[in-house]
């Protein structure tokens, strides 16, 4: 799956969340895996990123790595600030196996989810608790052209 094609995967993913009536959005972890795409929101989000960045680590653990996901995305509402002032967002970052992460976010309006903004490199700074996601990603096997299936 090349960068342009997750990044659509996971702008779908979050147009289909921004579709639910729950608010807020729940964060949700995306993984397009080769028989399937899996959506899994996280019940329990916390405040702080120490304990965002513990309860992805474990994700990957569990979830990334057995499957050997060589891809991610991940979904999760957000403020941002605008001319305007506050503005509800959805945030969409998603990285893949030896491509760092990027990131990208959409108004969060009544009337449904507005346009994307330019994808950019996700700065390890700006969401360290994604790492996980990403080192998991980067740890995953390359697919093996010789199974027979």
């Amino acid at each position: 799956m090349r960068m342009e094609e997750l990044e659509l995967v996971c702008q779908q993913a979050a147009r289909t969340l921004a579709e639910q009536p729950q608010r807020p959005v729940p964060a949700t972890v995306i993984l397009p895996l080769p028989a399937a795409t899996r959506v899994l929101s996280l019940p329990e989000w916390p405040d702080e990123d120490p304990a965002r960045f513990d309860l992805l680590g474990r994700f990957a653990t569990d979830v990334m790595r057995p499957a050997q996901a060589p891809c991610f995305g991940f979904v999760a509402e957000g403020v941002a600030d605008s001319d305007d002032g506050p503005l509800d967002v959805l945030l969409v970052a998603y990285g893949a196996r030896g491509h760092g992460a990027r990131v990208t976010a959409a108004p969060l309006r009544d009337d449904g989810l507005g346009d994307f903004t330019a994808a950019e490199e996700l700065l390890p700074v700006a969401l360290p608790f994604l790492s996980p996601l990403q080192h998991a990603a980067d740890a995953a096997a390359p697919p093996d052209s010789f199974a027979v299936g």
